[in-house]
């Protein structure tokens, strides 16, 4: 009689064949028109795609963690992110290996989070998504509570791999995508360089090897204002299969013991550098009573901010439209800017002195 260790063996290794063949079994063109899948293809529109990996980036303190659970409650809620950006409803499970559960309470009731809302947590559990068994343990998870939305906080707290070795981050997401079986979608953070002198693209800045941006489907980076801390620019660098979106600003604000998160707009670095040479412009003449010509102006922005002749050329404009600025006539066909308060001095009658 045989060894029934042999024949569970054996029988492992007659069914794991099959489910290879069946797993590479040609797809003619008939059985991919007769396939049926969702209509809606996102689950927040625009931002991320039905049944992909995206990937949320950014500086340590950019508040990637609260946007996800920003995500996260609207997706739970079928409500509207941003007040622009609407989520198809779906149960949600957090697997957060970067944070306290002390932390994630305190955070999702500053922002008002319904506690009847269908998400679930797996905190500090040790998950490795490289786990087979693990993996298994979460998509059953999934299948009792009917949860197709899965985020994961962070890259880099779920795997082992060398985040700078191309083969080994190609596994990881060969891992991570079993997690989008059964119309499941993952979001995930991932940490940025620090932004040196030199500025670099949101896909260079990413951290580790080039294949984590190449396995993603949408990518969406956020960046502080070196100004306005409470600002920040969401850029989209990557969304396969479609065009990516202009960037936009969001801030964070805190009122009454809540936290909001409101949309700005759409981000204009042409808009921003003039505002930004309005401001030295401004701060340059205020020491200069004479004034200054355009082209010293330009000149002396460029110095001390970096900003181009054209972004000051244009705010130089806009401040004399705004009569922040006035103009007079210099030598040789050039005019001279200066500040109003400087041309009320010159008015002013000799005997109002005395």
């Amino acid at each position: 009689m045989s060894n029934p260790e042999q024949f569970e063996e054996i029988k492992s290794e007659v069914l794991a064949e099959i489910a290879t063949e069946d797993k590479f079994k040609s797809l003619s063109l008939a059985e991919l028109f007769s396939m049926d899948f969702p209509e809606n293809k996102w689950v927040v529109d625009k931002l991320v795609p039905h049944e992909g990996i995206t990937i949320l980036s950014g500086a340590p303190a950019s508040y990637k963690t609260w946007l996800l659970l920003r995500m996260a409650m609207d997706i739970a809620k079928g409500e509207t992110l941003l007040e622009q950006f609407p989520c198809q409803q779906a149960n949600v499970l957090i697997i957060d290996e970067e944070n306290h559960l002390r932390l994630i309470q305190e955070r999702l009731k500053l922002m008002g989070a319904d506690q009847d809302s269908p998400i679930h947590f797996l905190s500090q559990k040790g998950f490795l998504v490289t786990d087979k068994g693990l993996v298994d343990k979460v998509l059953k998870i999934c299948e009792e509570k009917n949860t197709n939305v899965i985020f994961i906080d962070s890259l880099v707290r779920i795997n082992n791999a060398e985040e700078n070795d191309a083969s080994q981050m190609s596994e990881v997401f060969r891992c991570i995508r079993k997690l989008c079986q059964n119309n499941k979608t993952v979001v995930i953070t991932h940490h940025e360089r620090k932004e040196g002198m030199i500025k670099v693209s949101a896909q260079n800045r990413l951290r580790g090897s080039s294949d984590i941006s190449a396995a993603v489907d949408a990518h969406v980076a956020m960046r502080r204002d070196k100004d306005d801390r409470s600002k920040i620019l969401i850029e989209q660098v990557k969304l396969r299969g479609g065009k990516e979106m202009e960037p936009f600003e969001i801030a964070i604000r805190e009122s009454e013991g809540k936290v909001e998160f409101c949309y700005l707009g759409q981000y204009s670095e042409d808009a921003t550098k003039k505002e930004a040479a309005k401001d030295v412009i401004l701060l340059v003449l205020d020491e200069e009573k004479e004034g200054l010509s355009r082209s010293e102006i330009c000149k002396r922005v460029k110095e001390i901010e970096g900003i181009g002749g054209k972004s000051t050329k244009t705010a130089i404009d806009e401040l004399v439209k705004e009569e922040a600025l006035l103009e007079k006539q210099g030598g040789k066909n050039t005019k001279i800017c200066y500040l109003p308060k400087f041309h009320e001095e010159e008015i002013i009658p000799q005997e109002a002195l005395i």
